[in-house]
């Protein structure tokens, strides 16, 4: 056998060896980020308007009842997995929001449990931002991204569902008898989400939207589905989601809830979006 193919054999076997450790580094979960510290508070309830398309008001009848619980502010943590460059890699994540007017997810993408890369997206004061830090830095905002952050911070209030009836800058269109379409505030203009809702659980089966992704000239379809919901102080959620570009075929991440707090104090961690 000659010395240079035994070099590329020994060559190909680190390759293959050091590939295998990779993958199995992205097969491992990290820990759970801990409970937050602040625990819910009563905020008080708001009654149902009378003028709901109907599969919205049987929604609430559903997941929170009537009247249904104030949610001034929440907190929500728990892991996912996310697609990217068709590799699949764990994550944590914590999201702080004010319905309707901020949110913050702080991420962190993991290998062998450990932080690799750390990722935030929020929307703030009109502006989104998505940003990556750790083993390679990137930024993006733009019009593009403030108005797809909108949209993603709209789509993620079913965590805080009285929002979609206490903010007068938004309201329900009725669709039939399982679809109604919600149409938001954005800037000075609005932008809307359709919801479609399960007949037998009157709960929400999908939101979706045509959405920016990224800084791509036009708009793609844009969906989240969620399957499994779980009550959390008294406000019934989903805690299994996907996340899909249609023109994909196929959910790019997968996310799973382990706990809510409401109505704390999150000023602070929304400022660590920016």
């Amino acid at each position: 056998m000659s010395s240079i193919f035994v070099v590329v054999i020994a060559i190909i076997s680190i390759a293959v060896v050091l590939l295998t450790i990779g993958w199995v580094g992205f097969k491992i979960e990290p820990d759970s980020f801990p409970p937050h510290p602040d625990k819910t508070k009563d905020a008080g309830s708001v009654e149902l308007p009378p003028d709901l398309p109907e599969p919205v008001g049987q929604y609430y009848e559903a997941a929170a009842g009537s009247p249904v619980p104030r949610i001034e502010s929440a907190v929500v943590w728990g892991k996912a997995k996310l697609r990217i460059n068709r590799i699949w890699m764990p994550v944590r994540f914590k999201a702080y929001y004010l319905p309707g007017q901020a949110f913050h997810r702080y991420m962190e993408i993991t290998w062998f449990g450990r932080p690799i890369l750390r990722g935030h997206d929020s929307y703030m004061n009109g502006e989104g931002v998505l940003k990556i830090e750790g083993i390679l830095n990137m930024r993006e905002t733009g019009e593009k991204i403030d108005r797809g952050q909108n949209l993603a911070m709209w789509g993620e209030a079913v965590f805080a569902p009285s929002v979609f009836v206490t903010d007068s800058r938004a309201h329900w269109e009725a669709v039939d008898d399982e679809m109604a379409r919600l149409v938001v505030p954005y800037g000075k203009q609005n932008d809307s989400l359709l919801f479609k809702f399960d007949p037998k659980t009157d709960l929400i089966t999908h939101v979706s939207a045509w959405r920016f992704r990224g800084q791509e000239e036009e708009k793609t379809p844009w969906l989240i589905g969620l399957t499994d919901w779980k009550t959390f102080h008294s406000v019934k959620i989903p805690v299994r989601f996907s996340v899909t570009w249609e023109d994909e075929g196929s959910p790019w991440s997968y996310w799973t809830v382990e706990g809510v707090e409401y109505n704390v104090d999150i000023k602070d961690n929304l400022l660590a979006g920016g």
